[in-house]
């Protein structure tokens, strides 16, 4: 089983069908949602978790999201914000499942998503957003309400951890 963490195909799918925001149904983001959870979550369930959450708050912000210019950017802002307080309530969650285990064929896969798996919550978030979604700079900062510079260095020290625990 291979998950696509690449959103942004969905999200202007779901931008080209020109809906009115407000009578859109919640679910039509469901999937960049989980995409985007399951790249900080770095696991299924959690990433399921944190999708209901943040579709239920779509659902209740229906008029403030009509209004907002960068719906793809507020909706990924809602998304880690919801993804990192799903992981701080849940630091004994187990992090690789029976699902995971099965179903992955190549060593090297499981050997990533344990490293992943040892980062800090934020430094998956910066790696996710930065590598799996390819998301630039601005973007990242802009999610994470931090400017281009800050994201630049957080990445930078996230990818150092990644080494060092990669060759542990």
């Amino acid at each position: 089983m291979s998950i696509v963490l690449h959103s942004r195909p969905i999200w202007e799918a779901f931008e080209a069908k020109q809906e009115p925001i407000a009578e859109a149904d919640p679910a039509h983001y469901r999937e960049f949602v989980f995409r985007t959870a399951l790249a900080i979550c770095c696991e299924p369930d959690g990433a399921e978790d944190v999708t209901q959450e943040v579709l239920l708050i779509l659902f209740r912000s229906r008029a403030k999201l009509a209004k907002v210019e960068h719906r793809a950017a507020w909706v990924r802002r809602v998304t880690v914000r919801s993804a990192l307080k799903y992981l701080s309530r849940n630091r004994q969650h187990a992090l690789l499942t029976e699902d995971v285990r099965a179903g992955s064929e190549n060593a090297d896969s499981i050997a990533v998503f344990l490293t992943l798996a040892r980062l800090t919550p934020e430094q998956r978030v910066l790696l996710g957003m930065a590598i799996k979604q390819g998301l630039s700079y601005r973007e990242i900062g802009e999610a994470l309400g931090i400017p281009e510079g800050t994201v630049a260095s957080r990445l930078s020290a996230a990818k150092k951890a990644f080494q060092r625990m990669w060759e542990l």
